[in-house]
């Protein structure tokens, strides 16, 4: 039960971001979200304390704190807008998600017949997360928010791969936490350009 709640909370945080308009609690919320995945290690690692904690740091570092400030910095240093507007509407954006969900629950239906260390609850909270993730690239135009909806989009492939194969090798773990470096050269990239910054507070 505590995972599956765990669980609620990353689908619930990415959602925030979704339909989130202030740029700094998008990025609040997605740090948050980034610390939450600390239990889905926990509950995939159990059995092996060196991998976890490692794979803790990690998280914690990128996921939790760098991907976030570089997002937050790079808003503040191009003076980007504080209030993003979405592409479409809450209601419109509200049918995507009802319309996510019956998805996930058809997806899931037949998950008790496969050995699937994960309730069936979390399962599908965690499928929507990645939803979420793919719902921001619709519905969302400023590139902060694009690129937030990727992080979400990213946390939601880690954790659904962490779930499925109880823990994967650290190498092809660590790949899973490239989001950071996209963020780092995005942010690179905007401060380099006066073109893109101009377009960034446009967006």
């Amino acid at each position: 039960m505590l995972y599956d709640f765990v669980y609620l909370l990353l689908f619930l945080s990415g959602v925030v971001v979704l339909v989130e308009n202030r740029l700094h609690r998008i990025t609040l919320f997605l740090s948050l979200q980034g610390m939450l995945l600390i239990f889905p290690v926990l509950q995939t690692h159990e059995g092996d304390f060196t991998h976890s904690m490692g794979l803790i740091a990690l998280v914690v570092s990128f996921k939790g704190f760098l991907t976030p400030f570089i997002l937050n910095w790079t808003a503040k240093k191009s003076k980007m807008k504080e209030s993003t507007v979405p592409r479409f509407g809450y209601l419109a954006t509200l049918l995507f998600l009802v319309l996510g969900l019956v998805f996930a629950v058809k997806i899931t239906e037949n998950a008790s017949e496969f050995s699937i260390p994960v309730h069936k609850i979390g399962l599908i909270y965690v499928i929507l997360m990645i939803y979420v993730g793919v719902l921001c690239f619709i519905v969302r135009n400023n590139w902060l928010a694009l690129i937030a909806g990727f992080c979400v989009f990213e946390n939601g492939i880690f954790v659904l791969t962490l779930v499925l194969d109880k823990g994967l090798p650290f190498g092809l773990e660590f790949g899973s936490f490239l989001d950071a470096v996209l963020v780092i050269v995005s942010g690179g990239i905007l401060q380099l350009s006066p073109h893109m910054q101009a377009k960034g507070d446009k967006l």
